[in-house]
């Protein structure tokens, strides 16, 4: 078994989905924290830029690889440590979990993440209010067009 180092943030939704699965499968690993705010973004040093170019959370080091995108890490933990298992034995069934993962990672996650709300500020001089308004947009429009 090779040792998990969980490099994450603990508002990081995409660490929180690995801290999840590692969690449901109840595997020992050790805790690293990125802070995503403090003094620029510590992800922004080069000592974290060495353990993911990406210079993003979470960062999974199994051993001396370094696993990134949280999407990749929960199936490798899903191959690598099959039991107990993250997904329902039907090809069906695993296909609707994986389109659930897949619309948050693809979907919703892009428009909420910290770079691309900083973004919209910095660059547009966007408010709160409009941000907050242009998020709510494309969240309840794909909301919309999923039950259509």
């Amino acid at each position: 078994m090779d040792k998990l180092t969980l490099y994450g943030y603990f508002r990081s939704s995409a660490a929180y989905r690995v801290r999840i699965a590692l969690n449901l499968k109840g595997l020992s690993y050790k805790q690293r924290f990125v802070h995503l705010v403090r003094d620029g973004g510590e992800q922004h040093r080069a000592s974290y830029r060495v353990i993911n170019p990406q210079k993003l959370v979470p960062t999974l080091m199994a051993g001396d690889r370094a696993l990134t995108q949280s999407a990749a890490i929960c199936e490798y933990l899903e191959e690598a440590y099959p039991a107990p298992p993250l997904l329902p034995p039907d090809p069906l069934a695993r296909a609707f979990i994986r389109s659930i993962m897949q619309a948050i990672a693809c979907d919703i996650h892009p428009l909420n993440n910290m770079r691309v709300l900083s973004y919209l500020t910095k660059t547009f001089g966007m408010s709160d209010t409009n941000r907050a308004a242009w998020y709510r947009h494309w969240i309840e429009r794909d909301w919309r067009q999923s039950r259509s």
